[in-house]
């Protein structure tokens, strides 16, 4: 009894945390929108290019492009493929049912927003090919989403705690690197970055309290 009592505890605290980030994430995006996309406030996004145009060099350049590939369609297809059959391989059907809504439902959710805001894309990029709005940046969303999924994944594993938290770690730099590289690149601005993150963090939150709610109506049942 004790047992099932502890777990409600931290069921219940982990369900209080995930909604409270949602509507922070919710608040913070609502109000990028309004001062940053809507009024065109962009003395953030000015300091920010300013900060990084020091740092620019051929070196660095081709470095963000490589970085920068890890957000595209290119790379994430596959890897979300890979994931959902090995997930079904070792029949763990509900994650991979959980990572193909996830994937999706970003993908989806970035063309969307980005229809609705129609936010032109910042002057003189770095390079080429650049298309479409700015915001939100949907290479950042599609690693800070990727990130974040790897990283659900990872706790609900049997790997050692402190490795888990070393792979957290690195996957979260892994996202805030794709982030940085779009920002570098001058094909973002920081404020789309940022919406992207936050975007991120609103639809994982949701998944998760989804998620948890189903698996704890099932065990009571």
């Amino acid at each position: 009894m004790k047992r099932k009592v502890g777990f409600l505890t931290i069921s219940v605290i982990e369900f209080v945390a995930a909604a409270v980030v949602l509507l922070l994430a919710v608040s913070l995006f609502s109000f990028i929108v309004d001062e940053m996309v809507v009024e065109k406030g962009n003395l953030f996004d000015a300091e920010v290019f300013k900060f990084i145009s020091s740092y620019i060099s051929p070196f660095n350049t081709q470095f963000a492009q490589i970085v920068t590939f890890f957000g595209t369609g290119t790379f994430l297809i596959p890897a979300y493929l890979i994931i959902i059959w090995y997930h079904v391989k070792i029949k763990k059907k509900p994650d991979a049912i959980m990572v193909a809504i996830v994937a999706t439902v970003s993908l989806l959710s970035g063309w969307l927003l980005k229809d609705i805001f129609h936010r032109p894309r910042p002057p003189l990029p770095l390079v080429s090919g650049a298309g479409g709005y700015s915001f939100p940046s949907g290479h950042s969303l599609g690693g800070f989403t990727f990130s974040g999924v790897l990283i659900y994944l990872l706790w609900n594993s049997h790997i050692r705690t402190s490795i888990k938290w070393i792979l957290t770690v690195t996957l979260l730099l892994f996202g805030l690197l794709i982030g940085m590289s779009r920002i570098y690149l001058r094909v973002h601005f920081a404020s789309d970055v940022l919406g992207s993150l936050l975007v991120t963090i609103v639809w994982l939150s949701l998944t998760f309290i989804i998620v948890e709610t189903i698996e704890k109506t099932n065990r009571m049942r």
